[in-house]
């Protein structure tokens, strides 16, 4: 199958193969409705069980409402890697996702978070001076 061959390809080429996981599932259908899944491991240490599409086409939906270019059917259709890119940082660094907010006592502030934040990759959400002066190579 293409798609797989090209997911395996960028995957590839943007990530060290020892680092990840990497697994396909494939749905069968009869009359539009889900009748069977078909796992398979492509390459890593993935559990069957833990195939699934939910979390990608959660992702794939979040880019799809957060930058025009990746609508559909719009007049600025395109998929630009550098918008992608830029998009990834604010989603992941700069922008607190609800489903991540920690919820404290009633009168107490949340704790609002990034997925950066919820990886333990940062501490803080960043502002865009943070992320325009960031430099490569030093601790956030």
């Amino acid at each position: 199958m293409t798609v797989t061959v090209q997911y395996t390809s960028a995957i590839l080429e943007n990530f060290d193969v020892e680092a990840i996981n990497y697994g396909q599932l494939v749905k069968e259908r009869e009359g539009g409705r889900v009748v069977g899944k078909t796992r398979t491991i492509i390459f890593g240490e993935v559990d069957d069980v833990d195939i699934d599409t939910v979390y990608i086409e959660r992702y794939n939906l979040t880019l799809r409402h957060g930058i025009s270019r990746l609508v559909r059917k719009s007049l600025c259709f395109s998929k630009c890697k550098e918008m992608l890119d830029k998009y990834q940082c604010y989603n992941n660094l700069i922008r607190a996702n609800s489903a991540l907010t920690i919820k404290t006592k009633k009168g107490e502030k949340n704790i609002l978070r990034t997925p950066c934040i919820a990886e333990g990759i940062t501490n803080h959400i960043w502002t865009w001076v943070d992320l325009l002066m960031f430099k490569t190579g030093h601790k956030t």
